[in-house]
């Protein structure tokens, strides 16, 4: 059953694909992302690997109605095996006075481009980050949200996640238990402009882990853009309450870019996460579930001309002084052809956040990308 499950979804995404190439109507538009990278990376013990790998993103968009948007978006990840999934699948619909999005979508609360701590949906800091993507954090889940304007920079807004439904598993065993409701997460959060600095605050009940998680995020500009976001868990039950301490987060972040006469532009960005419960001295075993009380993200862009950008990202471990570095370079050589290199390397000891035996911790990709 479960066979003739994954064959029936790869006809649905390889029927898709070839939709793709037909014409389709004026207000559906179709857009494909593809990155294809060739691997040359260090593991354990000194051993070399070398691999190919591929990903691609098919999106339908129905943008052009006046009151409704959708989006369908399958992503694929390809080497010998493919993997697929459905990154997003939503419609958005205003009414007189509010809007509603049901479905998988992406929400971002709070402010930051890596470090969040308003993020309490999705976690202060990504589960796991593509160094060579445009937007480090990209998480979706499927919500149902009730949006509300209040004014020009103000508005109000309700969410509801279900629980994740295991599909596989219940079409191969019917009686399969489906989620509980009592796993449900809810919450809303309230956005206005305070004296010009954009103040937000919000909560979020996790009832799988029975939690209230508040917090608050502010975004400004003084002399540089800046942000700074809290939050804390907060047990339903009164008697756990010695976990509070250790949830407290705290994220804050300063950007600037800078224009050059030529129109080049060079921008700064630095983003901190602080569990000040975690480690603030480094551990021989390594930094543990939590990770170390400090890390740092510094990147810098060097944009050469709207067709050459150059990437400098880092996340730092300050506490046990390893990090992990990346380079990069996009060239847009042909329209929609991108040219893309990308080093890492990880700077540190064995039982540190990034260490140098570690696998992976050197790694250089190279390849094409293309967006039609």
């Amino acid at each position: 059953m479960v066979t003739k499950i994954i064959h029936v979804f790869v006809f649905m995404i390889f029927g898709s694909l070839i939709f793709c190439a037909l014409p389709l109507e004026a207000d559906i538009s179709t857009s494909v992302k593809l990155t294809l990278l060739n691997t040359l990376s260090r593991a354990q013990q000194g051993d070399w690997g070398f691999y190919g790998l591929g990903t691609g993103r098919v999106t339908f968009k129905a943008d052009k109605y006046k009151n409704i948007r959708a989006q369908l978006s399958m992503d694929a990840q390809v080497a010998d095996t493919v993997l697929f999934d459905i990154s997003r699948a939503f419609v958005k619909a205003r009414f007189p006075g509010f809007r509603v999005t049901v479905g998988k979508a992406r929400v971002s609360w709070g402010e930051g481009f890596i470090y969040n701590a308003g993020d309490v949906i999705f976690g202060a800091a990504a589960s796991s980050v593509d160094m060579t993507a445009e937007e480090l954090r990209d998480e979706a889940a499927w919500l149902t949200s009730l949006y509300v304007p209040l004014g020009t920079y103000s508005f109000f807004e309700t969410i509801v996640l279900a629980p994740e439904l295991n599909l596989s598993e219940l079409i191969a065993d019917p009686d399969a238990e489906t989620p509980r409701i009592a796993d449900t997460r809810a919450g809303g959060r309230l956005v206005a402009r305070v004296i010009g600095v954009k103040t937000e605050g919000g909560y979020l009940y996790r009832g799988g882990e029975q939690t209230h998680n508040p917090y608050l995020s502010f975004q400004g500009h003084l002399l540089v853009d800046w942000h700074l976001s809290g939050t804390v868990s907060i047990p339903h039950d009164p008697g756990g309450s010695s976990g509070i301490a250790r949830s407290v987060a705290v994220s804050l972040g300063l950007f600037h870019m800078y224009k050059f006469p030529d129109d080049s532009t060079l921008s700064f960005r630095l983003e901190g996460l602080i569990k000040p419960a975690a480690p603030w001295s480094e551990d021989n075993s390594g930094p543990g579930d939590e990770g170390y009380a400090l890390m740092l993200y510094p990147e810098i862009v060097w944009a050469v001309s709207d067709s050459l950008v150059f990437i400098f990202r880092n996340i730092v471990s300050p506490v046990d002084l390893s990090a992990l570095i990346t380079t990069g370079v996009n060239w847009n050589i042909y329209e929609g052809l991108n040219i893309l290199g990308l080093a890492a390397i990880q700077a540190g000891e064995e039982s540190d956040t990034y260490g140098w035996n570690k696998p992976g911790c050197i790694a250089v990709s190279a390849g094409f990308q293309f967006i039609y």
